[in-house]
């Protein structure tokens, strides 16, 4: 019987991941967009991946993922799906539009307490249908756990429910992100363009994770580089590295890298995880202003004000390629919405 490493010698890794079922939501590809004002901004040259732009419930990065989890539950016959994530979890909100977009119900099991009136991500959570429970101020290892208490219980009441950890950040969920760096490549190839570098943001490490399994297949040697903006894993390097490989073993491959190879900063954290920052705030202006693009306040805000800080401290050589992950939704709950007025200046 053949063992592992036999098994990646006769699998194509890239038709494994292609033959990965789908739920079939997702509008790909979605575009890579030249900054041009942006560009004369920082003096680099400046592309923009928009996977903001979206047709499910407005769904952003967090759809790649939720394609592949769902499209393999739907396979093997589930009808249910129990997620987490914060009260503004743009994660769980795009879980719960993509299960409403094929049919199945979703419980979501979100941290803080139930809201006087669902406002942003919380009101498209209402929208699609989603049964939400709270569960109070609570860490992600408790959500991950209530996630399994209620898969248990749904269980005994005669439903076929299946997970999605925090951020839909599994292994198979990862390589919805392989799949999107091998179709990044396939625009840059188009495009006739030698990005030196891709930053995104990053909190439960799917995303990063799976651009690198892409890159690792497509033979790209562009630079990645993480703006943790959770800090939510003690080791994340290790964390990263580890979600990478497991992501790669589903599809017959590896990843040949060790933790310090992964450029992760948490320049931009902050007072913390959904805390806006002045800094998130002047670099949303900065792409609403020049391109008018929008971003949110807690997560792509803050990695975009990553993105400008190395880029105004000649840390990038272009072009480079900011991967916009979406969550613009959250600029309307009215806590974040305060951050950006005139006023808070």
């Amino acid at each position: 019987m053949p063992g592992a490493s036999d098994y990646r010698r006769i699998v194509d890794p890239r038709r494994a991941l292609d033959d990965l079922p789908s739920a079939g939501v997702g509008h790909f590809p979605t575009p890579l967009q030249f900054l041009p004002r942006l560009s004369d901004e920082l003096d680099i040259e400046v592309w923009i991946k928009r996977d903001d732009v979206q047709g499910v419930a407005l769904a952003g990065n967090k759809l790649r993922k939720f394609d592949l989890v769902i499209g393999q539950a739907l396979e093997d016959g589930k009808d249910l799906l129990v997620t987490t994530g914060a009260a503004q979890s743009n994660s769980a909100r795009t879980g719960a539009a993509a299960a409403a977009a094929v049919g199945i119900g979703s419980v979501l099991l979100l941290s803080g307490h139930p809201p006087a009136t669902p406002t942003a991500n919380a009101l498209i959570d209402h929208l699609v249908g989603a049964e939400i429970r709270f569960a109070g101020d609570v860490g992600w290892d408790y959500l991950n756990a209530g996630v399994r208490d209620i898969v248990s219980e749904f269980h005994r009441r005669g439903h076929k429910p299946f997970a999605a950890p925090v951020g839909c950040s599994s292994p198979l969920g990862s390589l919805g992100f392989a799949r999107a760096f091998l179709e990044l490549d396939s625009q840059l190839t188009e495009a006739g363009i030698e990005s030196s570098c891709l930053v995104h943001t990053s909190t439960s490490g799917g995303t990063h994770a799976g651009l690198l399994v892409g890159r690792e297949l497509s033979g790209r040697s562009i630079q990645i580089i993480a703006v943790d903006v959770g800090a939510i894993y003690e080791d994340p390097h290790g964390a990263l590295l580890d979600l990478a490989r497991a992501s790669a073993e589903r599809i017959g491959t590896t990843v040949d890298l060790a933790p310090e190879d992964l450029i992760i900063t948490t320049d931009q954290l902050g007072d913390g995880y959904a805390i806006p920052s002045n800094a998130g705030t002047e670099a949303i202006r900065l792409l609403a202003t020049t391109e008018a693009i929008l971003l949110d306040p807690v997560y792509s805000g803050k990695g975009f004000a990553g993105f400008v800080d190395m880029a105004r401290r000649g840390a990038l050589d272009g072009p480079v390629v900011f991967w916009h992950t979406g969550g613009y939704h959250a600029l309307f709950h009215p806590p974040f919405a305060s951050s950006l007025s005139n006023e808070t200046d």
